[in-house]
């Protein structure tokens, strides 16, 4: 993954990253974002802006759902925008999950990300959520 991050965003990097997601390695995605980053997470989450705010969101799903596992079947691109629909397995408050969503992310020609919509209305973001109200 190191080796991806120095290229910027890209989609392998994602899988790569979301397979198994690392906490050593959240911290690095700071590097692939803008300090201005906007995020658009699921509710109860909501907007978040800078990439503080926007790492910490990646650490706390991370840290909620150790287990976390992504996929990414389908990715496309239109010119700065890149879509990325996964699916998501782990473990939740309630048991065994699975579940798909979908990111619509404006990559600029650095290969920074300075946008990122996530689609998804599982209940899990509201564990998210709680841990990030801590």
């Amino acid at each position: 993954m190191s080796q991806l991050l120095t290229r910027g965003w890209t989609i392998e990097g994602f899988r790569s990253f979301w397979a198994k997601p690392d906490l050593s390695l959240i911290a690095r995605i700071h590097e692939i974002c803008t300090s201005d980053i906007v995020g658009y997470w699921p509710r109860p989450i909501g907007v978040v802006r800078d990439s503080q705010a926007y790492v910490a969101v990646i650490d706390a799903i991370a840290r909620v759902c150790p287990d976390l596992s992504l996929t990414a079947p389908e990715y496309a691109r239109s010119d700065d925008l890149h879509f990325v629909r996964w699916v998501a397995t782990g473990t939740g408050r309630d048991g065994p999950f699975a579940f798909n969503g979908l990111d619509r992310l404006r990559v600029l020609p650095d290969g920074r990300v300075c946008e990122n919509y996530i689609f998804c209305d599982h209940t899990f973001f509201a564990e998210v959520a709680d841990y990030l109200r801590r």
